[in-house]
Formats: C-alpha cells, structure tokens, sequence
C-alpha cells in the first residue's frame, strides 16, 4: 500500500476562512447603506403652548378614603373607625354606577394596614380604587 503525499482529495486540517469574510463583508456593506437611512430625522411642526387654563371640574360625589401616618381613617374627611368602614362604603357605593373609591394615603403610613384598608373598601362594593397624587 501507497500513500501519495500531497495534492490527492484527502482531508485538509487548515480552516477555510473564505465563506466568512464573505459573510462579513455582505454585512458591513448592508450596514453601511442602512446606517443613513435610519438616521434620517423627520421634521415635526409642534403647536404652540396656549395661555388658556383649563379649570378641572370638581365633583363633590367623590369617595375619598384618607389614611393618616398615625393610621386614622377618613371617609370624605369624615374619621370613621375601621369596624365601620365597610358598612359606609357600601351605603356610599350602593346608589352609584361608577363604584370608584380615591385614596389619599400619607407616606409615613403603615403599608400592611393601608392594604387591609383597601381591602376593606373593596370588599364592600368598590370596583376601582384610585391613588391620589401629591
């Protein structure tokens, strides 16, 4: 048995990096054309401010649950004990269609007692509750 040494159709341990630099080269040029038409800008016109203020109207049909950082509950800025939340939410919510209760919540408020609150509130007939911003 011979073997031949070099030029026959054996394997070939060297990589081929050919295919490669094809690929990357296909890339860059891709990017190359892309990269201005992403940059394009669009021209906005924006409408000028307006002096007008607009005056939000004020409902006073608004259930307002208050909680204070020393844990003392207000319905619409009335205290009220906890045992009795749950029946004068539900008489405030039986008449109305919207079922929305706002929660004025202090920051130093204990957070375990402001979700039994909510609970609460929701328990007895609200459908959304509401967190009012300073």
């Amino acid at each position: 048995m011979a073997f031949s040494g070099g030029g026959g159709a054996g394997v070939r341990s060297d990589i081929n990096i050919t295919p490669l630099v094809d690929v990357v080269l296909v890339l860059l040029i891709i990017f190359m054309v892309m990269t201005p038409t992403m940059l394009k800008e669009l021209e906005v016109v924006v409408p000028e401010k307006s002096d007008v203020q607009i005056a939000t109207p004020t409902t006073t049909d608004q259930v307002i649950v208050a909680i204070s950082r020393e844990n003392k509950v207000t319905v619409n800025q009335e205290p009220i004990a906890e045992a009795a939340l749950a029946d004068r939410i539900h008489d405030l919510m039986a008449p109305r269609a919207d079922k929305l209760v706002f929660f004025d919540i202090d920051d130093e408020a204990d957070y375990g007692d402001v979700v039994h609150v909510m609970d609460t509130v929701r328990g007895a007939g609200a459908k959304t509750l509401g967190m009012m911003t300073k």
